[in-house]
């Protein structure tokens, strides 16, 4: 079995049942979500397995959170439990002031994961690691979390496992692009394999996606694997040069919140698995697009059983899957 260790912030969402302004609502479902561990929870469903090092407070939603991970098979003996600091919330407003767009309120400032650091990590982990992620949102969280996620990639280049970097810029953290540079770039420069998106790279490097584009791939020097994700465009590869597409499916949306995190996990999952790049984008667009028609970032993600019911529904009878 492939082994992957994701590195990441993991927090209790409250997703309102109505859509609307946050005021107006009094009904709330408890999900757990965070960016990195959406993935490795993903990649999790459809094989591979995984580690995940972060912190959680020594509270209630700490423990929702340790438990909502190893009932999905996900080691947590790398999740610490911080007695000072708690466990970060958030919550979802769906379709307000913009239909079928969700915005989101964290109230993450001083939480445990924020105060993860580099004598968090444990080099053991690395040990026979087949693949190593982290986003733009971790390092961007605190000079702890920044120093730890790039111990994480030094000890994951030194025992010979692959990283891949998720963008996924978050303004509120990062506040100008000369900071999102600063925090990001080392990062991109190091990914073996790196997702982003036209908002990430106009926000890294202008408005002009096509010059953006052009400097992203220049700037990942490391990369044997660049995915560009297009939303509702569908998700393109570049690999050593040669472009890959694969459109996405069409489906209504409910809540977007995950659909790019479940999108990774598929791509990753089937290409450590041994698939063809093709495939691996048609399984993250199947991902994503499961993912964006339900609530919550964890719930909708897919095992292979599902992603095949949903390619002999929507993929014109495809009827096995090359794994």
């Amino acid at each position: 079995m492939k082994r992957a260790l994701g590195l990441g912030e993991i927090m209790v969402q409250m997703n309102p049942t109505e859509k609307g302004a946050l005021r107006f609502q009094t009904l709330f479902e408890r999900h757990v979500a965070g960016s990195e561990a959406n993935t490795i929870i993903q990649m999790q469903r459809l094989g591979i397995g995984c580690w995940f090092f972060s912190a959680v407070g020594a509270d209630e939603f700490g423990k929702v959170i340790v438990s909502a991970l190893r009932s999905e098979g996900v080691d947590t003996s790398g999740v610490v439990e911080d007695r000072n600091n708690p466990t970060a919330v958030y919550f979802v407003q769906r379709s307000y002031p913009v239909p079928n767009k969700t915005m989101v309120y964290y109230y993450r400032k001083g939480s445990a994961a924020a105060n993860f650091g580099p004598e968090n990590v444990r080099e053991e982990y690395f040990e026979g690691l087949d693949l190593f992620l982290v986003s733009g949102i971790t390092p961007s969280l605190s000079s702890s979390c920044y120093e730890a996620a790039l111990k994480c990639v030094k000890l994951a280049k030194d025992h010979g496992a692959q990283v891949a970097f998720d963008t996924n810029i978050r303004i509120n953290l990062l506040k100008t692009k000369e900071n999102a540079m600063k925090t990001l770039e080392p990062f991109i420069n190091s990914a073996d394999i790196l997702f982003t998106g036209a908002g990430d790279m106009a926000m890294l490097f202008g408005d002009d996606i096509e010059r953006a584009r052009e400097v992203t791939i220049r700037k990942a020097t490391s990369a044997n694997i660049i995915v560009f994700k297009k939303g509702s465009d569908g998700v393109e590869a570049l690999v050593r040069g040669k472009r890959y597409f694969v459109p996405a499916y069409k489906v209504p949306v409910i809540d977007e919140l995950g659909a790019g995190d479940a999108c990774d996990g598929a791509f990753l999952a089937s290409y450590l698995q041994g698939n063809t790049i093709e495939d691996s984008l048609r399984f993250a667009n199947v991902a994503g697009a499961i993912t964006v028609s339900l609530k919550g970032d964890i719930e909708p993600l897919p095992d292979w059983q599902a992603i095949e019911t949903f390619l002999n529904v929507h993929g014109a009878g495809e009827k096995r899957l090359l794994r």
